[in-house]
């Protein structure tokens, strides 16, 4: 090898490339040799003997070890710099050279940049949803310290009408004292709950939405009145002086930004509160709504004092220096055991978000898996395509390699072009994504908290980029892969005509990928469409055509004795009687799936109840004459309420079948006594059960007693009249003539309230089986491009057969039997994939087996048919092929 570094050829393209290049260290062990050489020959024409200059040249340069060792670093920091530039350069015409590509075969760049617009699109769609709702932290202060702190009571677990407080029971002012003097592990722990108030004003009554807290809430959120004051220790106390804090938008738009808001007052429920200082703008605890216009202090009602037990609130804290959730949780059971002397009470301190989104956690990242899936589908179907267009390419690849571009180098290329495909196609996924989360959030349930504050963001755009990455990665390294596998004596054989070798294998190969994928997805889409379609027709109980259900709110302070709620109850009733069109009315403290819920224990007479058997809790209503026959309720046994069930008559009471399944062990109860709010009523009736809160909840035991005998002051009016009728208006003015500070609440037809019932299904069930449809068009484009690239490379094959005596529908079922035995073999594979997302949905299946053979028999025929439809068209033409022109072109 030469010393001498002028004898290297640097426009070597090996040796420029590094590839033959000898390695650093030998490198620069020449070079300096090279220059001790020189060296020491200088010295020798000199007249220095050879030995003695040889030392000196070496002596000259120092630390021989030390030099080497930092030209060995230098050039090693050149070699790197020199590889940044040309990769970074090479990079450049790579990405170029994938933009002309793209721009030459527009019809290929069009299905792929679309197929992966829908699958990111639809990503990120659900991505937008899931942040908002689950990941963006709330906008607090140090939110991961946040908690919220919930009592809970696993012996209620066993009682289904109240069993949803076994793991969520409300605070009361007796446990929030105990835990607020004696907690170490939680620091402003403040009590709060969303309520409502009757609000009167120059407009009138109306019903608002309210925040009652106590003072130590704001403190909880780190967060500061606008102006004024916020509650302060003694506001949130018995009998306080009233005073109310008005969020930050109510003060704009009610109050016209007028300063001098301070040291008004708002009627709420009659009561005078002066208004004490302004909310900071959106602050809200529950992200469920709008913020509330009004805040008001907790604690102030007699019905809250420690000795009534009531527990009516939430609880929110921060978690002390050092302090878990779990910590936390464990001494705050203890302070509840002790000062309520039961031994089963147990603590739940959990992140406030968490809390406030554990019942959408699981649906939606059921959600995000079904987009994610679709997304790889679309990965899939494009690797195919670009597999089949590598074919077409092959006399370019061929070409390439024969003028020295390396299998690294042809890998690269493909990758380039992928990932610009993969960011086209995020561009445009983002306008779908922007389309498709409007249409989310437009439709997506009123309950899921943070819905209203999604929006196409910095966090969901670093979502589309990195999915973007991701994507173009994913489906661009198998067909880089395979051509940096192949030969270029290989790719100059596939130039001439020939397919290259297992191409046509591995297309087939993700093609059944792609179908068991789809068939995943589509098998998930079924079962929760066959679960909603069931859900749909489970009969209520009652007949809800033509009933409109009007909710009317009573100022609280004014209505509390029984007589005057009777009295306004009745005339009202009377009225609305009398309104034009309405044919019938009926009054009751709730409605189905309207609201108005309550229950309460009831006792059997003649039953002891010892030890741990108390009584169960009974939903109750409260209901005039009539309700039964206008809601179409069967009656099973005994008589219905009559116009003689008032107060002072015997008192009464109608069961349904569910409670005496379940109090009576389905023995008639009729004549027998049962104690309901300290009252015992006389059993006179049994009618069918009704669904209250959902088509989905089991029949839950009911007791229902005259309103006349015990008037409630929820006012639900059910009133049968046709559609023309206008109830709100006419309602409202009865109103103003009988009561102006009542409120009408809420109209509603009670079939629009029942399927609001199942909004949640419906909402999850159209996502999923729209994934699915696209699966299914998805898996039919790459079917349709495999096949179609089959038959055009098979041409002179199909060619010969017919000119050798096969006839045309003979080669057309060649094609279509081997496209179907990969459709078999993608949908077999599928089998077990779909049981396994069948599994996933299974808690959100009504009536419906995970394993059930419709909806997987659906799915696979859908698939099946799709397919056949996309394989047909290439497999006709390949059919229609002339002989002669083939054979001549040969």
């Amino acid at each position: 090898m030469p010393t001498n570094p002028q004898d290297r050829d640097d426009n070597n393209p090996d040796e420029s490339r590094g590839l033959l290049r000898p390695p650093v260290n030998k490198r620069v062990s020449n070079e300096l040799a090279f220059h001790i050489e020189m060296r020491t020959r200088e010295l020798v024409a000199k007249g220095i003997p050879e030995s003695e200059a040889r030392q000196r040249a070496v002596a000259a340069f120092g630390d021989f070890d030390g030099v080497s060792a930092q030209l060995e670093s230098l050039e090693r920091a050149t070699d790197r710099s020199v590889r940044r530039t040309r990769y970074f350069s090479e990079l450049q015409q790579d990405v170029r050279f994938a933009f002309r590509i793209l721009r030459r075969r527009r019809a290929f760049s069009v299905v792929a940049i679309a197929t992966l617009a829908l699958g990111i699109g639809a990503a990120t769609a659900i991505y937008s949803i899931v942040d908002g709702v689950l990941l963006k932290p709330l906008p607090f202060a140090d939110p991961d310290r946040l908690v919220a702190v919930w009592i809970t009571q696993p012996k209620l677990a066993s009682d289904p009408i109240i069993s949803w407080l076994a793991e969520a029971t409300p605070m009361g002012n007796e446990d929030f004292q105990a835990i607020r003097q004696r907690t170490t592990t939680l620091r402003d722990i403040g009590l709060w709950t969303p309520s409502a108030a009757v609000i009167t004003s120059t407009n009138g009554a109306e019903r608002l939405p309210v925040t009652v807290a106590s003072h130590e809430v704001l403190t909880a959120l780190r967060e500061r009145v606008a102006f004024g004051r916020g509650f302060q220790p003694g506001d949130d106390a018995l009998n306080a002086p009233p005073v109310a804090l008005v969020s930050h938008e109510a003060w704009e738009t009610r109050y016209g930004a007028d300063s001098a808001v301070l040291g008004r007052s708002v009627s709420v429920e009659g009561t005078a509160f002066r208004i004490v200082g302004v909310l900071p703008a959106g602050l809200r605890v529950d992200r469920t709504a709008e913020p509330t216009p009004y805040w008001l202090p907790a604690l102030r009602d007699s019905g809250d004092i420690p000795a009534r037990h009531n527990r009516n609130y939430r609880a929110i804290a921060r978690l002390a220096p050092g302090a878990t959730p779990r910590g936390a949780a464990q001494q705050t059971a203890q302070i509840l055991r002790s000062i309520n002397n039961d031994t089963t009470l147990r603590a739940r301190v959990v992140e406030l978000q968490v809390d406030e989104t554990r019942k959408a956690r699981q649906p939606l990242f059921l959600l995000l898996g079904a987009a994610g899936l679709l997304m790889l589908i679309a990965c899939v179907n494009v690797a195919v395509l670009l597999l089949g267009e590598g074919s077409v390419r092959a006399k370019e690849f061929a070409a390439r390699a024969a003028l020295g571009a390396g299998s690294a180098r042809l890998a690269r290329q493909l990758l380039a072009e992928s990932i610009v495909i993969a960011f086209a196609g995020a561009i445009v996924g983002s306008g779908v994504a922007w389309v498709m989360m409007r249409g989310l959030v437009s439709l997506a349930p009123d309950h899921l908290p943070g819905i209203d504050a999604v929006g196409l963001d910095v966090r969901v755009l670093a979502f589309t980029i990195s999915c973007a990455v991701a994507t173009g990665v994913l489906f661009g390294i198998v067909p880089a892969v395979t051509a940096a596998r192949t030969r270029a004596a290989s790719l100059m054989r596939t130039g001439t005509g020939q397919s290259a070798r297992g191409l046509p294998g591995l297309q087939r190969t993700l093609i059944g990928v792609e179908l068991a994928l789809s068939m995943m997805l589509l098998v998930g889409a079924s079962l929760l469409a066959r679960s909603l379609d069931k859900l749909t027709t489970v009969d209520p109980g009652f007949n809800a055509d033509g009933l409109t259900t009007a909710t009317i709110t009573l100022p609280w302070p004014r209505y509390r004795a029984d007589n005057d709620i009777r009295t306004l109850g009745l005339e009202l009733y009377r009225r609305i009687s009398a309104l034009p069109g309405v044919e019938r009315v009926s009054l009751s403290s709730s409605a189905p799936f309207v609201g108005g819920a309550s229950s309460s224990p009831v006792a059997l007479e003649g039953h002891e109840y010892r030890g741990g058997d108390q009584p169960l809790h009974t939903q109750q209503r409260y209901v005039l004459p009539g309700y039964f026959e206008l809601l179409g309720m069967h009656l099973i046994a005994g008589r219905l309420f009559q116009d003689g069930d008032r107060d002072g008559a015997e008192p009464v009471a109608i069961v349904s079948a569910a409670e005496v399944q379940r109090d009576f062990a389905g023995r008639s109860p009729l004549g027998l006594r049962v104690k309901q709010q300290g009252t015992w009523r006389r059993i006179v009736g049994v009618v069918a059960d009704v669904k209250y809160h959902g088509l989905a909840i089991q029949d839950e035991a009911t007791i229902y007693v005259p309103f006349q005998q015990n008037p409630n002051g929820a006012f639900y009016f059910v009133i049968r009249a046709p559609s023309g009728v206008a109830i709100e208006p006419a309602v409202k003015a009865i109103l103003r003539d009988l009561e102006p500070n009542a409120v009408v609440r809420r109209v509603v037809a009670m079939n629009t309230a029942v399927a609001q019932s199942y909004a949640s299904e419906r909402y999850r069930t159209t996502l999923v089986s729209a994934f699915g449809v696209m699966a299914a068009l998805l898996a039919a484009v790459g079917m349709y491009g495999v096949t179609a690239r089959a038959a055009a490379s098979r041409t002179r094959e199909m060619g010969i057969r017919l000119a050798l005596g096969g006839t045309s529908g003979g080669v057309m079922r060649l094609m279509l039997r081997e496209a179907m035995t990969g459709v078999a073999v993608g949908l077999a594979a599928g089998i077990p994939a779909a049981l396994l997302g069948g599994r996933i949905v299974a808690p959100y299946l009504f009536d419906v087996t995970p394993s059930d053979p419709v909806s997987f028999g659906g799915a696979a025929g859908l698939l099946a048919a799709v397919t056949i439809a996309a394989t047909a068209g290439p497999a006709r033409r390949a059919g229609t092929v002339q002989p002669a022109s083939v054979l001549r072109g040969d």
